[in-house]
């Protein structure tokens, strides 16, 4: 199913860019430990849905 595939590289886009945004807030300090974690957590969860997503699409 090709759109739960682009849906998938759309989720995992946003998983870098929430990565992206935590190591360059962490590099330039102006981020609370708690917003960083959030990013990790919410990059987390774009990953998980693109591998459910991925293997829903099989």
């Amino acid at each position: 199913m090709p759109f739960l595939r682009a849906l998938a590289i759309g989720f995992a886009a946003l998983a870098v860019l929430f990565l992206l945004a935590a190591v360059l807030g962490m590099i330039n300090g102006r981020m609370s430990p708690r917003t960083g974690v959030l990013l990790r957590s919410i990059a987390l969860f774009c990953f998980a849905l693109t591998v459910v997503l991925n293997v829903a699409s099989r």
